[in-house]
């Protein structure tokens, strides 16, 4: 599983990306299940300020643009 976070760093997604994965990806890296967003179609968990330089340095930085397509089933170029 690969994880992504976008260039301002409170967005992290990983790939694939299933709910059940999301929420694997936190129990991995360490991040409570409060910062889980159920949104509909656009799941996804926020990186607590203290800690984005952290997280930041285990994923591949993308923009939030690719954040969303992660999101939508869509490609990254």
């Amino acid at each position: 599983m690969k994880f992504y976070c976008d260039g301002i760093g409170r967005h992290l997604v990983c790939v694939p990306y299933t709910i059940e994965n999301l929420h694997q990806m936190a129990i991995e890296l360490g991040i409570k299940r409060c910062w889980y967003h159920p949104s509909k179609n656009h799941e996804h968990y926020d990186i607590p300020k203290r800690r984005i330089q952290e997280i930041s340095d285990k994923c591949e930085l993308i923009s939030s643009r690719d954040i969303l397509k992660i999101m939508k089933g869509q490609p990254l170029a």
